[in-house]
């Protein structure tokens, strides 16, 4: 038999502690969960419920002119009025700036992947794609025999990018890219 009740006081104590603090957690209102929406999905009726795919056509060219380009830290923002990004690129203009043309209507339009049939190598990283960002060779008088050339753009200009883009050169390249199909 036990001599000193105090002995069993202790774990008496514990374990009405844990049942109280249990029965605190327990009584607490859950948060409402969201309804899951039913697994049948409702087809509307009509004319409406029609839709149409999106078509896309594909456009490729071979060897065009590419060559590289750094824009300043503080620049003005590009054609396409984003700033300027790794992995993007600049084209002509619809037009030449001297026949009329508007720098802000580029020959493949703003945000069309290019799709490169051999990467290009941007500050050691390499690049298979390029996004259209920008217009450059404004009135068609470096490649005008190459309407489809693109103007990588090689990273904010210091010493380092300037003998990279010099360094890169002037190469032919093959592309393609997709637009909706109208």
């Amino acid at each position: 038999m036990v001599r000193d009740w105090r002995i069993l006081l202790l774990p008496l104590i514990i374990v009405f502690l844990f049942i109280v603090v249990f029965l605190i957690f327990q009584g607490k209102p859950k948060p409402e969960q969201k309804p899951i929406p039913p697994a049948e999905t409702v087809q509307p009726e009509g004319e409406t419920a029609k839709v149409e795919p999106k078509w896309y056509i594909q456009f490729s060219v071979k060897g065009q002119k590419s060559t590289y380009y750094t824009e300043a830290a503080q620049a003005p923002a590009s054609a396409s009025a984003k700033g300027y990004f790794l992995g993007s690129g600049a084209v002509h203009p619809l037009h030449p700036l001297n026949a009329g043309g508007e720098a802000r209507q580029p020959i493949i339009p703003f945000g069309t992947r290019l799709y490169l049939s051999e990467p290009v190598e941007i500050q050691g990283n390499k690049y298979d794609s390029l996004l259209v960002n920008d217009t450059g060779d404004v009135y068609y008088g470096l490649w005008h025999n190459y309407p489809y050339w693109v103007d990588v753009y090689a990273g904010q200009t210091n010493y380092y990018t300037n003998k990279a883009a010099f360094k890169s050169g002037v190469k032919l390249i093959d592309y393609y890219w997709y637009q909706p199909w109208n």
